[in-house]
C-alpha cells in the first residue's frame, strides 16, 4: 500500500461549558484531522489536539512535524506491511507523540479497511459499550458540587474531580462533591499540582471517603514522591503525566511507583505504542486507564477501540470528550446512548 497524499484540516468543537484543570482552561476542542490517501483508493483518518500544557504540542508544531518529518518518510513509499509503515512513522522524529498518534491511528484504519473490518474488530475487540468517567471541572467547592449533581442526574455515575488549585480548598472540593453525590464513583485528578506533603494531607483527609483513585498528585518528574505516595496511600495512585513512553511505563512497573497507569494515545504516539504498554502491563498484572486529552471523534474512537479490545488490562476509561461537546458533530462515529460510549460506524469505512 502506498500513501500518495496527506491532507490536513483544522477542526473545532465547542464545549457545553469551559473545561478547567490545574493546568489549563479550554472552551472548544481543537484538533488537526489528517487523512492519508492511498493508491488503492482507501483513506485513513487520524486526529491530534494541541495540548501544550501537557505534551508541548501546538497546532503549528503538529502540522510542522507532520509535513516536514513524517510525510517524507511515508509518502510515495510502497510498504509491504503495516508494521513497515508504522516503523517508518515512528523513526521519522524523536518525541512529537501527538503528530505520530494521528498518523498511527490513520494507518491502523487503512489496514482495517483493507481487511474489511471496523477498527475495533481489527484490534480484536467487540462492540460492547463502555462506561467512561466524566469530568467535573475545577471551580469553587459549591459550584463543583452543583456540577456533580447535574452530571449524576443525567446518568453519569463515574465522575472525575479536577483539583489542584492554589487556594487550599481541594479537600473541601472533594468532600462537597462526595456529600452531593454519595453514590457516585469518584476519581480525583490533581494534574501534578500537589507537593508530597499536600498529597499526604489530602489522603489522610479522605480516609473515610470512598475514592476510586488519585491521578498524578505530584510532578511527573518526581518519581520518588510518586512511589512514596503509592506505598503510603490506601487509595490507588494513577501515573498519568509520568508515563509517556513504554520506557516510562516500564520504570513505573519495575519500581512499583503507581498502582495504575493512564495510557493516552497523544502521549505515547498512537495505537501501536499503546499496545506495547498494554502488553507490558498485562505481563506484570498492572491495571490501566484508557484516557485522552480533549479530543475529536476520530481520535476518541481510536482510543475507545483499544479499550474495547483489551478489557482485561483497561479497567478504567476516561474518554469523556463526546459527553462535553455542545453538539455532537454530524456523521459522528461515537454514540453516547444510555450514558455509555459505543461506536456507531461498524463497517470498514471509518
Amino acid at each position: 500500500m502506498t500513501v500518495i497524499n496527506i491532507t490536513v484540516e483544522h477542526q473545532s468543537i465547542p464545549l457545553k461549558k469551559p473545561f478547567i484543570t490545574a493546568l489549563r482552561r479550554v472552551d472548544a476542542v481543537e484538533s488537526l484531522r489528517i487523512t492519508l490517501h492511498t493508491d488503492t483508493g482507501l483513506c485513513g483518518i487520524g486526529e491530534a489536539p494541541p495540548t501544550v500544557a501537557i505534551t508541548g504540542d501546538s497546532l503549528h508544531a503538529i502540522r510542522n512535524v507532520l509535513m516536514q518529518y513524517i510525510a517524507p518518510k511515508i509518502l510515495h513509499v510502497n510498504f509491504s506491511t503495516m508494521d513497515d509503515m508504522l516503523h517508518a512513522l515512528h523513526q521519522s522524529s524523536p518525541h512529537n507523540g501527538s503528530a505520530k498518534a494521528a498518523v498511527d491511528m490513520a494507518i491502523y484504519r487503512l489496514y482495517a479497511q483493507q481487511a474489511s473490518q471496523s477498527l475495533v474488530s481489527f484490534l480484536g475487540g467487540t462492540h460492547q459499550p463502555l462506561t467512561t468517567y466524566v469530568t467535573i471541572s475545577l471551580n469553587t467547592p459549591e459550584v463543583m458540587a452543583d456540577d456533580a449533581i447535574e452530571a449524576y442526574r443525567c446518568g453519569y455515575t463515574c465522575l472525575k474531580i479536577k483539583v489542584g488549585s492554589s487556594d487550599g480548598n481541594d479537600i473541601a472540593r472533594i468532600l462537597h462533591v462526595n456529600a452531593a453525590v454519595p453514590h457516585a464513583r469518584l476519581l480525583i485528578d490533581a494534574n501534578q499540582a500537589w507537593s508530597y506533603a499536600q498529597s499526604i494531607r489530602v489522603i489522610d483527609a479522605l480516609k473515610d471517603v470512598d475514592i476510586v483513585a488519585i491521578e498524578q498528585p505530584v510532578r511527573a518528574d518526581d518519581r520518588h514522591a510518586l512511589k512514596a505516595l503509592t506505598d503510603y496511600s490506601p487509595i490507588d495512585i494513577i501515573a498519568d503525566e509520568a508515563v509517556f513512553s513504554l520506557e516510562d511505563a516500564a520504570t513505573i512497573v519495575r519500581t512499583q511507583s503507581a498502582d495504575i497507569i493512564n495510557i493516552k494515545l497523544m502521549k505515547c504516539g498512537g495505537i501501536s505504542r499503546a499496545l506495547e504498554i498494554i502488553a507490558l502491563c498485562r505481563k506484570y498484572r498492572v491495571p490501566c486507564m484508557m484516557g485522552s486529552m480533549l479530543e475529536g471523534i476520530y481520535s476518541i474512537e481510536a482510543a475507545l477501540s483499544v479499550a474495547m479490545a483489551h478489557r482485561d488490562v483497561i479497567q478504567l476509561v476516561d474518554l469523556d470528550s463526546p459527553m462535553l461537546y455542545e453538539t455532537m458533530p454530524r456523521h459522528s462515529v461515537i454514540s453516547c446512548k444510555e450514558r455509555k460510549l459505543s461506536i456507531t460506524a461498524l463497517d470498514s469505512s471509518i
